[in-house]
């Protein structure tokens, strides 16, 4: 019958370790028919079974893809093999049976399980004779083994050539992510050609050597007798549902990836070519902030769905150009406290202040005035006197800071305040308050924004600039009074 295929042949996924029985190499499967909704599958055997391993063998199946149950019935061996050969008068119903299980074992290799036919690692010899013992895991080998046969990639290559002796020290890393060594020997003339010109790195090889121990290296290495070049074997996705990656970062994504999407690589390489050949059917790019991927990933997608996207970053333009901070819900009509301070220099943490001026509004017009130097207690730098016009010989005698502070919140009350660059005098504020523990938690308006956002036709936004472009009288605007 054609259509009969080996028990683990179908079920190729199956591990070793769930094979309960020499027996089951020989089980013959005549049917299998799987139900997408229900997710269970129903297997027909045909031969002399042991029925005790069939709910082992339906357990290793369900396991194994992923199906809610499976049930295995087996099939005289008469029935199945010697249906063919029943009269003519029964052919149309036995072609009807074989055309159904042909349905079946195409929906069950189609939709749950796709095997993967092996094929044989392509040879090519690099260096000495071909090599039929079998290797052994690098983490095994040990000085005293002598000769031994590895196999593993190619991770690092440091060929060094002697150009006055005319030879060659060939030298490359070996791993089998069991663990590493590095294969190196001396070699005359071009006899080392061979291997320079063929091992690169990421190829992977077979190798039979000696193990000896490297006096320069300082390590256990493999003097090479032989070396086989080796497909790599791909890894594979045997998932019965494939996953769709929906959070994908390539190369572009500066210190977060070294994924490539790059057309001319093959799909060891080439992350979307990978995902064809695992049968996922659209994969995601979500760069940060930026898009440079996407045409190399719309040339390497041949049968994938590409979805496209980005991780964008969000830029606050806002705050900064607020002009009010603060709680209090004030009209411009109501009482208001425009001020100005000077200090010893720009950082708030650092410098004093040096004098406060400070005037209430009320309806616009100027009702109250607040002015007082404020001792520093430092000598003040040329480029400040030069600055404001105030002196040392000024300073003699005016409050301390704590007391000027006080004076002056005493003055403001609970009135919102006023300033030009009201961040720089609200800064100092808050700073002198907070080291004295003083309450502040007034509200602050920054002409210096308004401004900018009123007068967008202005190139400078400085006080004496806008002062004169609303035709203000003159003031000095480096003093606070």
């Amino acid at each position: 019958m054609s259509n009969i295929i080996p028990f683990l042949t179908l079920f190729s996924a199956i591990p070793s370790s769930r094979i309960t029985s020499q027996e089951m190499e020989h089980w013959m499967v005549s049917t299998a028919v799987i139900d997408k909704q229900s997710r269970t599958a129903h297997v027909v055997l045909h031969g002399e079974i042991d029925i005790s391993q069939l709910h082992m063998a339906e357990q290793a199946v369900a396991d194994v893809y992923r199906l809610s149950a499976v049930h295995i019935e087996v099939e005289p061996i008469q029935k199945a093999v010697l249906e063919p050969t029943k009269p003519s008068q029964n052919m149309d119903e036995f072609s009807k049976t074989e055309v159904l299980r042909h349905e079946a074992m195409k929906q069950i290799s189609t939709n749950i399980i796709v095997p993967i036919k092996s094929k044989k690692k392509a040879k090519k010899q690099i260096f000495g004779h071909p090599v039929k013992k079998a290797s052994i895991p690098i983490a095994e080998v040990e000085l005293d083994m002598g000769s031994v046969v590895i196999e593993g990639d190619v991770f690092c290559v440091d060929h060094k050539q002697l150009k006055k002796r005319g030879a060659w020290v060939i030298s490359f890393d070996l791993t089998d992510y069991t663990s590493s060594i590095r294969i190196t020997k001396f070699m005359d003339g071009d006899e080392g050609k061979s291997i320079v010109d063929s091992v690169k790195h990421g190829m992977r090889v077979r190798v039979q050597g000696r193990l000896n121990m490297d006096r320069f290296y300082g390590d256990m290495v493999l003097e090479p007798l032989s070396i086989t070049a080796l497909d790599k074997p791909m890894r594979m996705d045997d998932a019965p549902e494939k996953r769709v990656e929906l959070h994908l970062h390539t190369n572009m994504s500066a210190m977060d990836a070294l994924t490539m999407v790059t057309p001319k690589l093959d799909a060891d390489r080439n992350v979307i070519r990978r995902a064809e050949a695992w049968g996922h059917s659209a994969i995601a790019i979500t760069d940060h902030g930026v898009a440079q991927s996407f045409p190399d990933a719309w040339h390497s997608a041949k049968k994938i769905k590409m979805l496209y996207g980005i991780e964008a970053y969000f830029v606050n333009d806002m705050d900064d150009r607020v002009v009010v901070h603060g709680e209090c819900n004030n009209l411009f009509d109501d009482e208001i406290v425009c001020f100005d301070i000077e200090t010893t220099g720009l950082d708030k943490r650092r410098e004093m202040i040096t004098e406060i001026g400070a005037v209430i509004l009320r309806n616009g017009a100027i009702c109250e005035k607040f002015t007082t130097f404020v001792d520093p207690m430092r000598l003040l730098s040329p480029d400040i006197i030069r600055l404001t016009g105030i002196t040392d010989e000024m300073l003699v005698g005016a409050p301390s800071q704590a007391e000027a502070l006080r004076a002056f919140l005493d003055f403001v009350g609970d009135r919102p305040l006023a300033a030009h660059n009201a961040e720089f005098d609200m800064g100092f504020i808050s700073v002198g308050c907070e080291k004295y523990h003083i309450p502040f938690k007034n509200t602050s308006v920054d002409s210096l924004i308004l401004a900018q956002n009123l007068l967008p036709h202005l190139d400078k936004y400085k006080l004496n600039i806008v002062a004169e472009h609303l035709k203000l009288p003159a003031f000095n605007h480096h003093r606070a009074s």
